[in-house]
């Protein structure tokens, strides 16, 4: 029979879990609105103001996460809004898996002195770039069966981090010897709903809440990467990149400052339901500025409340979505 104490604790771990949760959403929509105004602003020939764009939005980022995180996270909220910020300047500039591999290991400087970064394939884990290793560890050329690393196998089929120790049962001989003993973290890298990636961090200090943080902007920045432009072909190829642009930073945003209300109607299916003012407001913004007569442009706010909000699942927005502008 379980005790008193049980149900109380149950709530607590229940309610870290949704902070948690919340936290990671906003750190990845902080990315992502980032990265659409940084767009925004070098298309439209504003490349003074980028770092006072910069500036002001992770000021007030950082400040947010300062106040949200203080009383839980203490120093480590103050030491993660620096390295986010520091991370979000470098990952927004790669051109390449090689340049985001060596930001991403970057950026956990201060929150592990050991760090190997692999791609996950559907059998095999391929090694990517690797910093503070063990004497003697070998890591280029190091391909992993997933069958022979079982918890980092369940960690990216959770998309969930999970701490271990570093023993060949749970992460294989190849990557147990890259490191020296003690506790590790696995951290799955999210870009389009899928693990692809997977950091594996060790060493003192092993701060687990600032390497999540981090894993969830080079997921974001990833998955930015790989999304594809308007089509070349496209009438009027100015305004189609505007209105994309547009509907990019307005789905952004709705993400960012109302990522409670954003996982709350994806787990229940209603996120029109849930965000009904934010979304119709946008709507009512894009029908005025975009779909005017003459103008013959597809309605890309529609694409970017199923892409940001609903994560490609476009049932998730509910039965009372009215669907796109015509």
């Amino acid at each position: 029979m379980s005790s008193p104490a049980a149900q109380p604790n149950s709530r607590v771990s229940s309610a870290i879990l949704r902070e948690r949760d919340s936290a990671r959403e906003q750190l990845a929509a902080a990315w992502q609105l980032q990265v659409y105004r940084v767009e925004e602003a070098l298309a439209t020939g504003w490349q003074e103001h980028i770092q006072r764009v910069f500036e002001e939005r992770f000021a007030g980022l950082s400040a947010r996460l300062e106040r949200e995180f203080a009383a839980g996270l203490g120093a480590a909220a103050r030491t993660t809004s620096e390295n986010l910020n520091r991370a979000v300047h470098r990952l927004a500039s790669c051109q390449s898996q090689s340049e985001w591999a060596a930001a991403v290991l970057d950026s956990t400087g201060g929150f592990c002195s050991q760090a190997a970064l692999f791609s996950v394939g559907p059998l095999f884990l391929a090694p990517l770039q690797a910093r503070g290793l063990a004497p003697n560890a070998r890591f280029e050329g190091l391909e992993v069966p997933l069958a022979d690393a079982p918890t980092v196998a369940a960690a990216i089929a959770a998309r969930e981090t999970v701490t271990t120790l570093v023993a060949p049962a749970g992460l294989s001989n190849g990557i147990a010897g890259l490191f020296e003993s003690g506790r590790c973290a696995v951290l799955p890298l999210i870009a389009r709903e899928r693990s692809a990636a997977v950091l594996i961090a060790a060493g003192d200090p092993l701060d687990v809440n600032g390497l999540e943080a981090m894993a969830a902007i080079a997921g974001a920045a990833l998955e930015r990467r790989g999304r594809p432009a308007p089509p070349a072909d496209a009438e009027d190829s100015a305004a189609h990149l505007r209105a994309q642009r547009w509907a990019r930073v307005r789905a952004a945003e709705i993400r960012l400052y109302k990522s409670r209300e954003v996982l709350e109607g994806r787990a229940a299916r209603r996120l029109y339901a849930q965000l009904k003012e934010e979304i119709e407001s946008a709507r009512a913004a894009y029908q005025r500025e975009f779909l005017q007569p003459p103008a013959s442009l597809p309605d890309y706010l529609h694409a970017e409340l199923i892409r940001t909000l609903a994560n490609e699942d476009v049932a998730a927005l509910g039965k009372e979505y009215p669907g796109p502008l015509a």
